[in-house]
């Protein structure tokens, strides 16, 4: 069973939300919040596996709140949901943690996150794509995207970060390498604490701007 927070301060959207997803078996809507401020105080209550997470809303917006919850609940996923197919919110919100942003297809991106594949709806892929080449030079947390992978990352840990590059999920992961996905769970917090990268959506866009 997948647990679900809904946030977004539009109460017929949140209850729209919640009836679309009660249709899915896998799927439990176990809390909803107006803002930010107050997903954060009910993440002290109770913590799901997903978070559905609007832009704009009053006193603590999406992007805000998402990067304070990547912060304090890593294992927590983050979905952006939006309407406003625009550079900045996009790219500001993956570079925060977020780990989907979508326009459509919720469930089957909110699948896709809770397995630990990054999903991206085709608009906003093209539209990273444009951000990442129009951007110089892009400043990751570890200031080493000059460096060689190969004397940073083990053989065995290159093959999965080759396999992330590729969308899969962990599970897909260890099917492909014959390993557990606790293993390639392993193999991928290692990989992103050698990069001193927060997350998978932090791992592709530090390597796309290579």
């Amino acid at each position: 069973m997948i647990d679900i927070i809904i946030v977004d301060d539009q109460v017929i959207v949140r209850d729209g939300l919640k009836m679309l997803l009660s249709l899915n078996e896998e799927i439990r809507v176990i809390g909803e919040a107006a803002n930010g401020e107050e997903v954060l105080s009910l993440l002290s209550i109770k913590v799901p596996d997903v978070i559905l997470m609007d832009i704009r809303m009053p006193i603590m917006n999406g992007i805000e709140a998402t990067k304070v919850i990547k912060a304090q609940y890593p294992n927590v996923k983050v979905i952006i949901l939006t309407t406003f197919n625009e550079d900045e919110y996009i790219f500001n919100g993956l570079k925060n943690g977020a780990d989907g942003f979508i326009l459509k297809e919720i469930i089957q991106s909110i699948k896709a996150a809770y397995e630990g594949t990054l999903m991206l709806h085709s608009q906003v892929t093209s539209k990273l794509i444009n951000v990442l080449q129009n951007v110089s030079e892009y400043s990751s947390p570890s200031a080493m995207k000059k460096k060689d992978l190969s004397k940073l990352l083990t053989p065995r840990e290159i093959e999965v970060v080759e396999q992330i590059m590729q969308g899969k999920s962990n599970k897909a992961i260890s099917t492909a390498l014959f390993l557990t996905e606790g293993t390639v769970k392993n193999y991928v917090s290692r990989i992103l604490d050698k990069l001193e990268l927060k997350s998978r959506s932090e791992l592709i866009i530090f390597l796309k701007g290579e």
